[in-house]
């Protein structure tokens, strides 16, 4: 595995580079190269190195309310089931037969007692473990052996997260320094209304860092949010070993119903919201904006360098689906929220065609998008402790 540092000789970073992105040169901070985005060979380590060996966003409770419920997602080619057993535990399975390799079931989504193979009808619990092989057992054969294979599986405050690393640390505990947000909102109650599905045609990193700043407000959002939310606006938050947050308000005159759509929240819903919105990263596979009534979160599912599958989602307090007239104030947000993301989509594509000129300078990072530094911190630590 290549390492970050000079005594490689292929260094994926330089010395200076490093430099520039802890410490700064003369009082600016910069970025991670341009190359990181688009090399092929660099993102083949940061797929084991900084992907897989951490805990990837795959959907959220209510896709999987019921016992039985599943749904499917693809990473790097692998359809992984994720599916709630009988006794409502969570499971993340690959979706292949140990037998001969077909898929158990169709890409999708559905309701299930058990997994059966279409090919040998080889059947499957919802734990993996195979449970019976069809016409006759096989003599020798030791069914524990040939379950399916499992992925780590986490639920956090209503998010499903999964990791390929079977060491990876509990979740959890590396975001309790944020989690006192979420649940002042009751945000694992938070249903989702609204979901948009997108093929990006660029490098994930640049999904998540375009939700990790309000800097982008006075470019790619000048004519819609930027006259009510002004990219100075902002403000770090908390940051942690593997999350970081920012506050974004809007101006002192905005309507009142831009602030509160549905009305104040019921005090177990945390009462009435103080009118700054909470932007939470968790690295490298959650961005939110979240306040007491919704929460707007994208993930990614990881396919190549410069081409993957994301979601836009939004759910909703549950106090606000109840609300009058709350079928037409979702619809609104929602849309408004599409037209947002168009807008960032827009903007994620140009960033993806520039990185490729061989005239790229290092990125400064502006003091409105500082904690950008702290992802790219982050980043570079999961090379550097990983060993070859």
């Amino acid at each position: 595995m290549t390492k970050l540092t000079d005594n490689n000789p292929n260094p994926v970073l330089t010395e200076d580079e490093i430099r520039g992105i802890r410490e700064g040169v003369n009082g600016v901070k910069y970025g991670i190269p341009s190359r990181f985005y688009c090399d092929e060979a660099i993102y083949r380590d940061e797929v084991e190195c900084v992907l897989k060996k951490n805990w990837l966003c795959v959907g959220r409770w209510d896709q999987v309310e019921k016992p039985g419920d599943y749904f499917t997602i693809r990473m790097w080619g692998e359809s992984i089931i994720i599916v709630r057993d009988k006794k409502s535990q969570l499971h993340a399975l690959i979706n292949v037969c140990q037998h001969r390799w077909s898929q158990v079931v169709e890409d999708g989504s559905g309701n299930a007692n058990l997994f059966m193979c279409p090919y040998h009808r080889w059947t499957y619990g919802l734990d993996g473990k195979l449970r019976g092989v069809s016409v006759q057992n096989i003599p020798g054969f030791d069914k524990k052996k040939c379950g399916m294979p499992t992925l780590r599986v986490e639920e956090w405050h209503g998010f499903i997260f999964v990791s390929f690393n079977q060491n990876v640390d509990p979740l959890a505990p590396q975001l309790k320094a944020v989690s006192h947000y979420l649940e002042k909102f009751q945000v694992g109650k938070f249903r989702e209304k609204g979901s948009y599905r997108y093929q990006t045609r660029w490098n994930w990193k640049f999904s998540l860092e375009t939700s990790y700043e309000g800097y982008h407000h006075v470019g790619l959002h000048h004519d819609r949010i930027h006259h009510i939310v002004p990219a100075a606006n902002t403000q770090p938050m908390d940051f942690g070993q593997t999350f970081g947050s920012y506050l974004m308000w809007p101006v002192d005159d905005v309507p009142e119903d831009y602030q509160n759509p549905f009305g104040t929240a019921p005090d177990e819903f945390g009462g009435a919201w103080d009118g700054k919105d909470r932007f939470i990263v968790i690295y490298p596979g959650l961005a939110m904006y979240l306040n007491n009534y919704q929460c707007t979160y994208i993930y990614v599912a990881h396919e190549s360098v410069d081409s993957n599958c994301a979601w836009t989602c939004q759910a909703f307090a549950p106090w606000a689906i109840e609300s009058a007239d709350s079928d037409g104030v979702i619809a609104e947000i929602v849309q408004d929220t599409k037209e947002v993301q168009a807008e960032d989509t827009f903007g994620c594509t140009m960033l993806q065609k520039g990185v490729t000129s061989t005239t790229n300078r290092n990125s400064v990072v502006h003091p409105l998008e500082s904690q950008l530094n702290h992802f790219h911190n982050w980043y570079i630590d999961q090379f550097l402790k990983t060993e070859p």
